[in-house]
């Protein structure tokens, strides 16, 4: 099912307004071009041309923010049901992960099962999702990642983000995705 949800950027940063605040102004003051969609306590909704730009540049003026700490590329947005994520997931990694390089799955946030509408356990929608990636798995040096996070979006529905990339496309206070 196609989701008309208009945001491909996450950017995540330390609870509070101020902090919310200080986060959008260094992102202006980066030069994207942006369209804000919506925001929660620590989480940033961004609509841009290119996401993955968009992290290029945003890596360039603002990795120093000490609260800052994921600005996250969305490939895809779906219902957020372990059966349609793996959907997704399966479709993205076969486009975009050679069958020579590895991957990891990673999951932010539940995620529920569509026939009971019961959340599923983390291990076990982590599980059901990389079973259905034909590549091999690296839990500790992945080529890429598979990043799946839930969000609510305007506060009350909530979906999941799907994204494929290369770890350092995911720019992390960490240094991991």
């Amino acid at each position: 099912m196609f989701l008309h949800v208009s945001f491909n950027i996450i950017v995540t940063h330390e609870h509070g307004l101020d902090n919310y605040k200080f986060v959008l102004s260094r992102i202006r003051r980066s030069g994207l071009n942006y369209v804000l969609v919506d925001r929660a306590p620590s989480i940033i909704l961004l609509r841009v041309d290119n996401p993955y730009e968009a992290v290029r540049l945003l890596r360039e003026h603002i990795s120093d923010i000490q609260v800052l700490y994921r600005v996250i590329p969305v490939d895809a947005v779906v219902n957020p049901y372990v059966e349609e994520v793996a959907a997704k997931s399966t479709e993205l990694a076969s486009q975009k992960i050679p069958l020579d390089k590895t991957f990891r799955v990673i999951l932010h946030g539940r995620l529920y099962w569509a026939e009971t509408r019961l959340p599923a356990h983390t291990m076990d929608a982590i599980r059901v999702i990389a079973e259905k990636i034909n590549r091999p798995v690296s839990l500790k040096n992945p080529d890429y990642v598979v990043y799946i996070r839930s969000v609510k979006l305007y506060h009350r529905r909530r979906y999941a983000t799907v994204t494929v990339t290369t770890p350092d496309m995911i720019l992390s206070k960490s240094g991991k995705p």
